[in-house]
């Protein structure tokens, strides 16, 4: 990596020099609308962004709250915290009230830019922004600011180590965690979506997640903002979504599982196809091979693909919707989810699986052979550099193999016979039984595929090390009201029977509504599930078997 690295503010005033009337940022079907902006009217609205940060007494590294709502108020001002140097602090609202000051109280910011929402709770809990000295209101509306007023700034020269920006895990396994990331992490990341998935400049995505719209600047990518509230997307209209991929031309769309599943099935609906998208990508939770197979049906010129990685590190690796289908025997057989081969530059490695901190390694270490289950681990551009004053758990996910550092991802895999990555779940929601642990992924997808099943979880009852393994489903409701609990609860029990009786499940629990990540709509809280579920079982022994 070069001495000085461009941040993201410099892509997208290189993007404005080059494609000054390229539509940046146009709404979606159904989305509030908004005049369509050019890139050069949105560079020029981030200096306008600038200008009012600086009155604001906000200057370069300080970290700074961003709590605007989705749209291109959050791209505008994310961009101009770039440009000006400040550190943008960008936390998930949907994990809850009392994580989400937790996040504010660790990280320590210096100023908060934020609707009028957000200065209300800072007033109504001063504890938890104490910190903050300086504070920007931002207004209802959109914002145009006439260029012979204003100055224009130019992107502060930054290093590559210089921290860029704190964005913080959704916390579905655990407590959320700030993640830094470097210049030189969004540098890498940028480099990855045009050299490895081939995205270019001039192409239209559908921007379903807020966070990936600040890339689509850098790229020199239109992006369509849709009618989705982040917070709710499985509430997404999908005619309206559909719309937005069609009236648009778009060519690229990244989403959760749960938006794609929406887009196929009203594409099959309205017999129509999407024959302008290149790559659909589909991240954030396993992607079943049914979802692969009838999303892929929809794209007589495109491919659905489907990247791994996390917060900490991403991407990882990839694949594309004909190899998950290649995999789909295996898959539902208890062999993982296929989620592909390390993109260049990404060393993946499998280690014992354990809770404490892993030791360093020699150079030349390779892991554990193929086939043999361990932890899923990863070192290269695109991790990050830990967690924001955490030590403690940034020391428990890094290690070193040679003078390589390595980040521990959480999850559970191996590496098969044809040297690609499958993926069997996260380490801390494995059930610990007495017989040996047991992957979510061994079980779900078998009975994630039978028609009257939304989501199904493996969780386990009591405590580690003598857990019971048992099923939490979501059923079809009109399938409940038509053939009862019983009977479907006999199904699944059979269908446990017949793919992996060694596990000897026994016990169905039926939920309205399994709770999920409201990031993707798709991680589900299994450890809730598990807290709940074993609390009943405690009072009623026989609950969720058959009588």
């Amino acid at each position: 990596m070069k001495d000085v690295v461009q941040n993201v503010a410099t892509y997208l005033s290189s993007t404005a020099e080059q494609r000054p009337d390229q539509p940046a940022l146009v709404s979606g079907a159904g989305s509030p609308k908004f005049s369509p902006l050019s890139f050069s009217q949105l560079d020029h609205a981030v200096d306008g962004a600038v200008s009012e940060l600086v009155n604001s007494g906000i200057s370069a590294g300080d970290k700074t709250l961003l709590f605007v709502n989705p749209g291109p108020g959050l791209i505008i001002w994310a961009f101009a915290l770039f440009r000006l140097g400040a550190i943008p602090v960008i936390i998930d609202p949907g994990m809850g009230v009392r994580s989400f000051l937790s996040c504010i109280q660790r990280t320590k910011p210096n100023a908060m830019v934020g609707i009028s929402r957000a200065f209300w709770l800072s007033r109504l809990l001063p504890s938890s922004f104490r910190t903050v000295r300086c504070r920007h209101l931002v207004h209802p509306g959109f914002y145009t600011f006439n260029k012979k007023q204003e100055q224009s700034f130019i992107p502060r020269r930054t290093l590559p180590d210089e921290l860029a920006a704190i964005v913080f895990t959704s916390g579905s396994t655990g407590n959320p965690k700030g993640v830094r990331y470097l210049h030189r992490t969004f540098d890498a990341q940028i480099c990855a979506l045009q050299n490895v998935f081939g995205m270019e400049a001039g192409e239209v995505d559908l921007t379903t997640l807020p966070i990936f719209g600040l890339f689509n600047p850098a790229l020199g990518i239109t992006s369509v903002l849709p009618d989705i509230d982040p917070r709710r997307p499985a509430q997404a209209d999908p005619a309206k979504l559909v719309r937005s991929l069609l009236d648009h031309n778009v060519t690229t769309a990244f989403a959760s599982p749960v938006i794609g599943k929406k887009v196929a099935n009203e594409c099959q609906k309205l017999g129509t196809s999407l024959n302008k998208i290149n790559r659909f990508f589909l991240a954030g939770a396993p992607v079943p091979p049914s979802l692969a197979e009838q999303l892929s049906q929809c794209l007589p010129h495109g491919q659905v693909i489907v990247p791994y990685g996390a917060t900490e590190a991403l991407p990882v690796s990839s694949t594309v919707g004909s190899q998950i289908s290649e995999c789909k025997s295996s898959t539902l057989k208890g062999k993982g989810s296929l989620v592909g081969t390390p993109i260049p530059g990404a060393k993946v490695r499998i280690v014992n699986i354990t809770q404490a901190p892993l030791p360093d390694y020699p150079e030349g270490f390779d892991g554990l052979k193929k086939g043999v289950v361990g932890e899923i681990c990863v070192s290269g551009k695109m991790v990050t550099a830990g967690y924001d004053r955490m030590p403690g758990a940034t020391c428990d996910a890094r290690f070193k193999i040679g003078k390589a550092e390595y980040h521990r991802m959480g999850d559970l895999g191996y590496i098969d016979e044809r040297k690609r990555l499958r993926f069997l779940g996260r380490k801390a929601e494995c059930v610990h039984t007495a017989n040996g642990l047991i992957e979510t992924e061994r079980c779900e997808p078998a009975i994630s595929q039978l028609s009257f099943v939304q989501r199904c979880a493996l969780i386990g009852l009591r405590e580690s090390p003598k857990q019971e393994p048992c099923l939490v489903v979501e059923p079809v409701r009109s399938q409940v009201r038509q053939h009862g609990e019983i009977v479907l609860r006999r199904k699944i029990l059979d269908t446990c029977q017949d793919s992996f009786p060694e596990f000897q499940i026994q016990r169905v629990f039926f939920e309205k509504k399994i709770p999920v990540d409201a990031r993707h709509n798709a991680k589900i809280h299994r450890l809730a599930l598990s807290r709940k579920w074993s609390r009943w079982v405690a009072r009623k022994p026989k609950l969720g078997k058959l009588t």
